[in-house]
């Protein structure tokens, strides 16, 4: 299982250091995924939504603030502060497991890969899988030395060079399980959010696992 956006709860926000922490530390988890943006001021942070108005006691675009800006507000709950942490915050937790990240890209792939290869530069020596929506940015990355994979909601799509897929469990089914095994790929499902469904998965595959504590 892999751990999807941290291990968190109403106290312990999504995508936050401590999440992080919690899933890395978590026997149950073989790594974690989350989600990262490039601020106004070109840091890489790691969010999912285009804005902080969910996820904090703010509101605005991630890409129209700066850092010092987003570390203003509370990502965690009204009695646990939690700011947003940079890229390089979790990269630091130097865990021999897998660090699966989405990249989320407004029209500046070109820049996002810049400062996101910038980062890596000093994690080579970590499991780091990058993956996204947008093929312009996974093109980019092609010549790096990270695995790249391609997310995608319908088997319709599975070609060309990746390295792993990233697959949404409705469009799961024995005939992409099969093209995918025949390509020699490694594949990721897209979010199970109880054990009762989890259960509902049995193959050679990782799972994201949504697990949401009270």
């Amino acid at each position: 299982m892999i751990a999807h956006r941290g291990k968190y709860n109403r106290i312990i926000g999504e995508n936050t250091y401590l999440s992080m922490i919690y899933a890395f530390n978590d026997p149950n988890y073989v790594g974690v995924e989350f989600d990262v943006r490039l601020t106004k001021d070109k840091q890489l942070v790691v969010i999912h939504d285009s804005f902080i108005n969910r996820t904090s006691n703010g509101n605005g675009w991630v890409s129209e603030m700066t850092l010092n800006e987003l570390k203003k507000y509370n990502f965690g709950s009204k009695n646990f502060y939690q700011t947003i942490p940079t890229l390089e915050q979790i990269l630091n937790i130097e865990s021999k497991k897998i660090y699966l990240i989405e990249l989320k890209c407004n029209n500046n792939e070109k820049e996002m890969v810049k400062y996101l290869l910038k980062v890596l530069e000093k994690y080579k020596h970590l499991n780091i899988y990058i993956c996204s929506f947008n093929k312009k940015v996974l093109k980019f990355l092609k010549k790096s030395d990270f695995k790249i994979g391609k997310l995608i909601f319908t088997s319709w799509f599975i070609r060309g060079v990746y390295e792993f897929w990233g697959l949404y469990k409705f469009s799961y089914n024995e005939k992409i399980l099969k093209k995918i095994k025949k390509m020699n790929k490694e594949l990721f499902i897209w979010t199970v959010d109880s054990q009762v469904e989890l259960e509902k998965f049995d193959g050679d595959y990782f799972i994201i696992y949504n697990e949401k504590e009270n």
